[in-house]
């Protein structure tokens, strides 16, 4: 799916990557700098725990969270869509932030496998992946609580095994951005945008 011309007033940044990279976080403070945007989150897709879409882990009593199937991407894509097309409610987050671009809005769409789904990928103006090294992925991952709870062996079973395959399956997506989650990503980022000709608002 190419970009479609009726979608120019808006700008599409597309954060996907490793688990606990920092997406949600990136996806937060854009969209508080950025008048007039709009995020969606990909967790708020997953189908529910008892559906039949999900697969199993081998050898774990544990459905496999940690692929494109779990979730209901083309519920994620039509929302989209409906935003970008003017027929969704969706409320715009900020009109006070300190970032504008003249005639444009913001939709910043964020999850871990966000550009692994074409259509979604098609759509973006700027697609950022995050990367983390294994050890700090862990360590990360540790400190946070999932419902349902992760279980002995799922990271270092799934949910590394399928970042990395995730991963090599973008390896010469054009326009492609690795981002390195350990570090600061917000420069990066606001520099790409200001290419795009986002400016600071003086009256801020």
């Amino acid at each position: 799916m190419e970009k479609n011309n009726s979608y120019n007033d808006w700008i599409v940044i597309g954060i996907s990557g490793v688990t606990n990279g920092g997406k949600t976080t990136l996806a937060s403070k854009l969209a508080e700098l950025l008048q007039h945007s709009a995020v969606l989150h990909q967790d708020a897709y997953f189908y529910p725990d008892d559906s039949p879409n999900h697969i199993k882990c081998s050898g774990l009593e544990h459905n496999n969270y940690d692929i494109i199937t779990s979730l209901d991407m083309p519920k994620m894509l039509n929302d989209a869509l409906a935003i970008l097309q003017g027929k969704s409610d969706f409320k715009l987050l900020s009109t006070t932030g300190k970032l504008f671009c003249p005639g444009k809005k913001f939709l910043i769409i964020e999850g871990f496998t966000v550009l692994n789904y074409k259509p979604l990928f098609d759509i973006c103006d700027l697609k950022y992946y995050l990367v983390l090294e294994y050890e700090e992925c862990l360590r990360r991952r540790f400190k946070r609580i999932y419902d349902p709870p992760n279980i002995p062996g799922y990271f270092e079973q799934i949910v590394w095994p399928e970042h990395v395959k995730a991963h090599a399956s973008l390896k010469d997506a054009p326009g492609l951005v690795i981002l390195d989650g350990s570090k600061d990503l917000l420069p990066k980022v606001l520099a790409d945008l200001r290419a795009l000709g986002v400016r600071e608002d003086e009256r801020s």
